[in-house]
Order: C-alpha cells, then structure tokens, then sequence
C-alpha cells in the first residue's frame, strides 16, 4: 500500500508540473485516469474513468478570472478510489469532481498565498538579472501553489475511499450548497471579464451573430467554429486583398509623383 501511495503521489507530481513542462496538456483527466490506472496495475479501467473525467471537465480551461477545478486530485483519487472499490466510471465522476472543486478552494486560500512569496522574490531576481534564480523561484512556486494537491492526493488515497467518502458526506451543506452557487457564477464571471478585456465595436457584432446561432438556430459550437472560419477567409479575399491592392495603388501613385517631382522639387 505504500509503494503504491508513493507511486500515486508521483502520479499528481507529473501533473502538478506545468510550471516545469509548460501547457503541455499532461494535467488533463484523460493523461491523468491512464497514468493513475497504470500504476495501479489496471489501465484499462483507468483509461475509461479518465476519458469519463475528461467529458465531464471538457470545458474547464481558466478564461480570465474563472479558474477551474483541479482535474488533478479529482481525476486520479476518482479513479484509483473506483478501481480499489472495483466500482464504474459514474462512481469515479461522483468521487472525484467534488474532491477537484475542494481542493481548488484550498489551493486559492492556501497555494495562492504562499505562491506569492516566490513571485516577489521572482520581481527581485528580474531587477537582479538573476535568470537561473527567476527559473528556480518559477518551478518552486508552481509547485508551493499545489501544495494543498500534493498533499490531499497520497494522503486520501492511503487512507481508501470509507474516508474520503466520509468527509464529504459529513461537510455542512451551505459549503456545498456554496460551492455548487460558486462552480455556476465563476464561468459566467470569467467570460464577462474577458470580453471586457477583447470586445470593441468591430467585433461585438460577431460574438452576438454566434451567440444568437446557438440560441436559436440549435447550432453547435462546432458549427459555428466552421462557419467563423469560411467568414475569416471570405473576409481575407474580399475586404483584406482588396485593401492590399488600393495600398499597391497608392504606393505607386505616390512614386510616380516623385519621379515627376513639382515646383518645390529643386534636384
């Protein structure tokens, strides 16, 4: 049981680690419930419980201040706790997606706070110049940030899912009820502040264009992803090139007037 905690705790270090690897996507449910499934000695079930997860957390991707839960712990403790119980993918998504907004919520009060120590000494290493002190204080505050992570993920999973399940249940329920509220605002939050951040007027008429056409002509987001790209290319050949040749055209214009000069023109 502890080679395995300690393999599980690896497991959430790999994709606690987009602070050292980048936005490599290693963090996702689906790499995740493979990784978790693999080291249990199940990777079948593990790829099917992540590929569960990945549906469910599909759309979560930070957009401006919403952040979303943390796929990690939820994808690898909903998956090794349903393989221990030899239980199904829905018992993996009912395990794991309370556990990712948890620990979301102790990484924004714990992880957060502690990782703003290593971005001022960052700031102070930048007026420094001290490059190989900025990329250490970097990748020591990624991680400081997922403490909470590092520590819940081996911790729940050595002490098996009668616990985890116990915990959960026993929560007051305004903080579930709070969380449930919160998990519904956040997005809502998060695209109004960054259409704040990118809408003007030349482009607000095509975010309500494809707004209305999922509204109401039951259009997917496929769909209208397809059809912003042929109107990109129908703006390209009609609007971009014909101001490339009315640029071409006053170019030479303004040549031929040189090389013809006028009454000012004394060479």
């Amino acid at each position: 049981m502890i080679l395995k905690t300690f393999l599980i705790f690896l497991v959430a270090l790999i994709g606690y680690s987009d602070a050292f690897t980048g936005t490599s996507l290693i963090q996702r449910p689906l790499v995740m419930g493979m990784l978790t499934g693999l080291v249990l000695g199940d990777l079948k079930n593990g790829i099917i419980m992540g590929g569960a997860m990945e549906l469910a957390m599909v759309g979560s991707v930070s957009i401006g201040a919403y952040i979303p839960p943390d796929m990690v712990s939820g994808t690898i403790l909903g998956t090794a706790l349903a393989i221990q119980a030899h239980a199904n993918s829905a018992a993996a998504l009912t395990l794991g997606i309370p556990i990712a907004t948890i620990v979301l919520a102790l990484e924004t009060a714990i992880g957060q706070p502690l990782k703003l120590i290593f971005v001022h000494r960052i700031d102070k290493n930048a007026q420094d110049a001290n490059t190989r002190a900025i990329a250490r204080n970097m990748i020591i505050g990624g991680y400081v940030g997922k403490l909470p992570g590092l520590i819940i993920v081996p911790t729940a999973f050595y002490f098996g899912q009668s616990a985890v399940t116990t915990l959960l249940s026993n929560m007051p329920k305004f903080i579930t009820t709070g969380m449930t509220i919160a998990s519904g605002l956040l997005p809502a939050l998060g695209f109004a502040m960054l259409a704040q951040m990118i809408m003007n007027k030349k482009v607000a008429v095509f975010f309500f264009i494809g707004f209305f056409m999922v509204a109401y002509g039951n259009l997917s987001t496929t769909g209208v992803a397809l059809f912003a790209a042929l109107i990109i290319i129908v703006m390209y050949i009609f609007i971009e090139k014909r101001n490339g040749n009315s640029t071409k055209v006053a170019t030479s214009s303004t040549t031929s007037s040189e090389e013809q000069g006028d009454g000012f023109d004394e060479f």
